[in-house]
């Protein structure tokens, strides 16, 4: 393995890992909540995964950050611990495969702000699809009642939309300005 290989294995490991701690606090601290939406951004460090690294990277910092989230957090492990880890890599992939796409026919995803907000919206549907696919295996076996969680799913996709045009206007300008600055340098 030459010396090139393993800065980007180290530094990919490296950034990985920041990103999984930033979203693990992210999604513990800067939050708007009223009585009808919550709006975390948690998300964000799961997009710039995606987008500066592409779609594997994205889905570990997604497992690896809501797994330390849903264990230090108040639901602990449980058996249900993966069913609730696996809807953040959702998001995840679906914006690394966005960023691929864009990256093979020429233009990074952030040069594409329409493409970029497409991205995140779907990978936003994507994962509330997974998240109450969860909650429907959830309820399967536990034998909870499922059909009481159905008035709430129109909210919980306008949440996820709403949520993901927040994230990606962040984005969007923090991924020009970190591959301006050259941190992510070794990521072609």
């Amino acid at each position: 393995m030459t010396i090139n290989k393993k800065r980007f294995n180290i530094y990919t490991i490296c950034m990985i890992a920041l990103l999984t701690a930033m979203m693990v606090l992210l999604k513990r601290t800067i939050a708007i909540e009223t009585p009808y939406i919550k709006i975390n951004f948690a998300s964000l460090p799961i997009m710039l995964g995606a987008m500066l690294f592409g779609p594997v990277e994205g889905m570990v910092v997604g497992l690896l950050g809501e797994l330390i989230a849903q264990i230090t957090g108040p639901y602990g492990l449980a058996p249900t611990t993966v069913l609730y880890v696996a809807p953040a890599a959702v998001r995840g992939v679906v914006v690394g495969m966005g960023a691929l796409w864009c990256r093979r026919t020429g233009r990074r995803m952030e040069s594409r702000p329409a493409v970029c907000y497409a991205v995140g919206v779907v990978g936003a549907v994507l994962t509330t699809v997974a998240n109450t696919v969860s909650i429907w295996l959830e309820s399967v076996m536990y034998h909870t009642e499922f059909m009481v969680h159905i008035p709430f799913l129109p909210a919980r996709f306008a949440n996820g939309i709403i949520t993901a045009l927040a994230v990606t206007t962040v984005c969007i300008p923090l991924v020009h300005a970190l591959r301006r600055s050259g941190v992510v340098k070794y990521t072609e």
